[in-house]
């Protein structure tokens, strides 16, 4: 197994027509499993997957997307709900979000794929390693975890959109289009997400099974998945490593920590690439 690293730092699917804007990247929109799925793709390079987290969209990625953009062909979905896309269900889980994602690669005709997900993204990304071990090459995952503890569980479940300070607001309204409607579907997502007792639920046995060698990258004051948690991860992923930064927060690679993590990042995906695990 590789060693784990501690540094200090203070589908049912058809594609519409692409939409091409003079400048910045590629957009498209696809029609998957009941929704419309809004897709944007940048460099140039062997494929990369960005999964956003939880409120996220295209952008969330943004302050990474320069350097891996030089090194990378960038595909970069908006989850259901999220941003561009829609969702007429209402729901959300982190499993049908894998299949959404699986959808998407197949209209884009790509077989396999290294990826980069942060929390809700990393936790499709591991329903996409074990449901189908030959999609995913190798991946990164940021603040993910493998349960939510029942403090989390019950903190979550006492928020909703009104319990949002005023600068969320304003943030969300920028990243989703659709308004306060949209905003507050979100909102509700990620309770309901906490409530389910099968989807946000990796056993070691299950982790066990994950084939795609695996970086594990997690902030030490991550408030709802401990330390612990990503250590026990990378105990049960048998090709992982493990980057734990102190003081770091839920996704702790979007500041100052930016830099390092890209190195680290370029230097991980480029070493575990070629040909995808055969399930």
């Amino acid at each position: 197994m590789i060693p784990i690293i501690l540094l200090s730092l203070s589908l049912q699917c058809g594609m519409t027509s692409p939409l091409q804007a003079q400048e910045g990247p590629e957009v498209r929109v696809y029609s998957i499993n009941g929704f419309e799925m809004y897709v944007e793709i940048s460099g140039h390079g062997e494929p990369l997957l960005l999964v956003h987290g939880w409120s996220g969209n295209a952008d969330y990625f943004e302050p990474l997307l320069e350097e891996l953009s030089a090194h990378f062909r960038l595909i970069i979905p908006e989850l259901r709900g999220h941003g561009r896309s829609t969702n007429p269900s209402g729901s959300f889980t982190t499993r049908q979000a894998a299949a959404d994602v699986m959808a998407v690669l197949d209209s884009l005709g790509i077989d396999h794929v290294r990826a980069l997900g942060a929390s809700a993204g990393a936790l499709t990304l591991m329903h996409m390693a074990l449901e189908d071990p030959t999609v995913i090459e190798s991946m990164i995952l940021v603040g993910s975890g493998t349960h939510f503890r029942p403090a989390c569980k019950a903190s979550l479940a006492e928020t909703d959109a009104d319990s949002y300070p005023p600068e969320w607001w304003e943030v969300m309204r920028q990243r989703h289009p659709r308004g306060d409607e949209q905003i507050r579907g979100i909102a509700a997502m990620l309770p309901e997400l906490a409530a389910t007792e099968d989807d946000v639920a990796f056993t070691p046995e299950v982790l066990g099974a994950i084939q795609a060698p695996t970086f594990i990258v997690h902030g030490d004051s991550d408030w709802c998945f401990p330390a612990s948690m990503a250590a026990g991860m990378h105990d049960a992923i048998p090709d992982s490593r493990l980057w734990v930064l102190p003081e770091g927060e839920h996704v702790p690679i979007l500041g100052e920590s930016a830099s390092l993590f890209l190195e680290l990042a370029v230097e991980f995906l480029q070493q575990n690439r070629g040909s995808p695990p055969q399930g």
